[in-house]
């Protein structure tokens, strides 16, 4: 399994300490959130809103496909308050 995977449109995800899902480093727009169910990559999105007053953004979580390889992208969304 790769550490590394180039995720068309959003960039460099690398794989979570756990092993379980790639995480984007940066946040995402809303509309880029948006936009993930129109990726023929893309098979299931989840969000989750901000929590702790702001404190820790909103998340988002995909099923996603490339080359034949199934993972998982995890990232936040917008910023922090």
């Amino acid at each position: 399994m790769n550490t590394i995977r180039n995720v068309p449109g959003l960039g460099i995800a690398r794989l979570d300490h756990g092993g379980l899902a790639y995480r984007l480093a940066e946040p995402l727009t809303i509309d880029e959130v948006a936009g993930l169910p129109r990726e023929a990559w893309c098979h299931r999105l989840t969000v989750t809103d901000a929590c702790a007053g702001g404190r820790y953004a909103a998340e988002f979580h995909a099923i996603c496909e490339l080359d034949g390889e199934p993972f998982v992208l995890v990232g936040r969304i917008g910023e922090c308050t």
